[in-house]
């Protein structure tokens, strides 16, 4: 948090040494700092308590193929923007028990990371399914044909802080680092997991994330607010 820090207080400290003018576009670089700082305090407090078991989950009977269709939707216009493709592929019966605004986080957050993986006219999917099989679950994969993920970084990427950097290709501004760590503690907090798997560098990748299929609430769960 020292570097937004250290960038508001100098341009607080020009203007009241007449440096700076507090003019329209001064305003606004403050105010974007204080945007990207006030995200960090928030992705630093689900963390804590994520990392603590302090983690409250209002479960709800989810259509998770509807909620992943929202989510796509929800961000459409930034991958129109950088002529990606984005594909939902989402199955019939793909319903559980979870909290849908901390799901769509974690969709949010996959989708925010394939997105400046992709050059333009790359391609990603969003897949929903439901498994059949002795654990019955439902799947939901982000998968993208962009930059890849080497080996030796798979293990690595959901631990906090990590961003893995790649030759040539500047790492997406404003990324706390710990937006997967985050979505993977959601994953498990509902009795899941995500996993990443990345046949190699220039290569695409694919996050899934699996669920426990359930079609009751926990019964100590309250029903989910609305998300916007």
């Amino acid at each position: 948090m020292r570097t937004p820090l250290a960038i508001i207080g100098g341009q607080l400290e020009g203007i009241a040494d007449g440096i700076f003018t507090p003019d329209a576009a001064t305003l606004a670089a403050l105010t974007d700092d204080l945007s990207r700082l006030r995200r960090l305090a928030d992705d630093l407090s689900s963390l804590s308590r994520i990392e603590e078991g302090a983690f409250t989950l209002h479960r709800a009977p989810t259509d998770l193929s509807a909620l992943a269709q929202a989510a796509c939707e929800r961000l459409r216009p930034q991958f129109d923007d950088r002529q990606i493709l984005l594909t939902l592929n989402a199955g019939h019966g793909a319903t559980a028990a979870v909290d849908a605004g901390r799901i769509t986080q974690i969709l949010i957050n996959l989708l925010g990371n394939a997105l400046p993986a992709c050059d333009p006219g790359g391609h990603v999917t969003v897949t929903v399914r439901a498994d059949r099989g002795p654990a019955p679950g439902i799947e939901l994969r982000v998968t993208d044909d962009g930059i890849g993920i080497a080996g030796h970084d798979l293990a690595r990427i959901f631990s906090r802080f990590e961003r893995v950097e790649h030759p040539g290709r500047s790492a997406p501004a404003g990324g706390s680092g710990i937006g997967l760590t985050i979505a993977r503690g959601i994953a498990r907090a509902h009795g899941g997991d995500i996993t990443a798997a990345s046949p190699g560098l220039g290569h695409g990748s694919t996050f899934t994330v699996r669920l426990p299929e359930s079609k009751a609430a926990h019964p100590r769960t309250k029903s989910p607010r609305t998300t916007s």
